[in-house]
């Protein structure tokens, strides 16, 4: 997500907010990095490894009976946070098994970020009643001609690839395309923020999701590590999402692949390397459940005077809509007992009623938006339309 969440109005934000959780690529809030794409190209250095300065006497001391080293300043963040930091670097150390000289110099080195704070900080509740924001509104904000004009020229330039990571992943190139579009238009814009900062920030100023980003954390220290890289080099969003298709650092250790590339060999380039990139977001799609050949999404037709309201939360086998007279305007030739949802979308026709399938779960592994889900489903069609002519 990005500057374009600013325009939307504070209702379809706080859902964005409501609905993140802690086990996707990018599913953690409203994030609205800058239109200029960071760059992350720092040269490899050895991890640091120098002694750990002398702590003042006027911050607390260590906890009798810690292994761990905390007992240090952390200048670049407020007073009011300073135990708090020296918690963190004991958990990082005793929870995550990292080198101590490691943490507290990562630490030391990176400062609070009260912007990214703000950015993902949920608005207060409002006393008027909340305006519905239509999906279609949301949705043609990632059809404009110019989103559209990326896509033709992204397929053309990795037809063959997209092919491939296709029929190796199981997951269409338009739908991995439909997912670097909302991310970061194809890679033009990136994000600027550290993600160690914004991911220490977080977790020192939202106490309701401390414990995820405190997870983020520890998963960007790994992930330096990894990448043989100084911790404060990798940018990305303000909450902590990197590269063209935004993995969180726990994604990008667990799904990141390097594409053709053998297990063990070189880290994938989720900045810089197209296929590294489809071929990541399209192992995450499997690790979530994507189905090979099935459908996301299809429109309802004939259910006129039908009761559809006890199929609109949660999922129902499929041969129960068909009973009771929802059925899709494409079939699917999925067996009845196939779970599948209904969803209630405002389109620019009126509330319009669409099956989702388990793909579309699969994409709500990605983020947990109905509105996300629909909209890189809707920019998939739109490609292949163009695409095919």
């Amino acid at each position: 997500m990005h500057k374009k969440w600013a325009l939307l109005p504070k209702t379809i934000l706080a859902t964005c907010i409501a609905a993140a959780s802690s086990a996707c690529a990018t599913n953690v809030g409203p994030v609205n990095p800058p239109a200029a794409p960071a760059v992350m190209a720092p040269a490899p250095l050895p991890l640091p490894a120098a002694p750990v300065p002398e702590q003042p006497s006027a911050t607390p001391a260590q906890k009798a009976g810690s292994t761990c080293v905390s007992n240090v300043a952390f200048q670049n963040f407020p007073l009011r946070y300073q135990q708090r930091m020296q918690e963190i670097a004991c958990h990082l150390q005793e929870r995550d098994g990292l080198p101590a000289g490691y943490v507290i110099s990562a630490l030391q080195n990176a400062r609070f970020n009260a912007r990214a704070v703000e950015m993902m900080t949920p608005p207060p509740p409002s006393a008027a009643p909340a305006i519905p924001y239509p999906w279609w509104r949301y949705r043609d904000r990632f059809l404009q001609q110019d989103r559209l004009d990326r896509g033709v020229q992204f397929w053309r330039d990795h037809a063959a690839l997209l092919q491939a990571v296709s029929q190796k992943y199981g997951v269409p190139g338009p739908i991995l395309m439909g997912i670097l579009n909302i991310e970061t238009g194809f890679g033009t814009f990136l994000g600027n923020f550290s993600v160690l900062n914004s991911n220490l920030s977080l977790a020192l100023a939202l106490p309701g999701r401390r414990r995820f980003f405190l997870h983020q954390t520890a998963e960007t220290l790994k992930l330096a590590q990894r990448l043989g890289v100084p911790p404060g080099t990798l940018q990305g969003s303000p909450a902590g999402a990197m590269g063209m298709s935004q993995f969180l650092a726990s994604s990008y250790l667990r799904y990141g692949v390097t594409w053709n590339d053998p297990p063990g060999g070189p880290m994938p380039n989720l900045w810089h390397s197209p296929a590294d990139v489809l071929a990541s977001t399209a192992n995450f799609f499997r690790g979530h459940g994507w189905q090979p050949g099935q459908p996301v999404l299809s429109q309802v037709s004939g259910n006129r005077g039908t009761n559809v309201a006890p199929f609109l939360q949660g999922r129902h086998p499929l041969a129960q809509l068909r009973a009771a007279g929802i059925r899709p305007e494409l079939p699917s030739g999925l067996p009845g007992s196939t779970p599948v949802g209904l969803l209630r979308l405002q389109t620019e026709h009126g509330p319009t009623l669409f099956i989702a399938y388990p793909n579309f779960y699969a994409i709500m592994g990605y983020n947990p938006n109905t509105y996300y889900s629909a909209t890189v489903w809707a920019y998939a069609e739109a490609i292949r339309r163009i695409i095919n002519g």
